[in-house]
């Protein structure tokens, strides 16, 4: 339970991560 717990919350950091990365990336390419 409490590793499927924490696979869970790297999962999460992991796609936000990603997410922050990908429109960070996108506003540099508007501006």
């Amino acid at each position: 339970m409490l590793t499927l717990l924490s696979y869970f919350a790297f999962l999460t950091s992991v796609l936000t991560l990603t997410l922050a990365l990908f429109v960070g990336l996108n506003k540099i390419q508007i501006l």
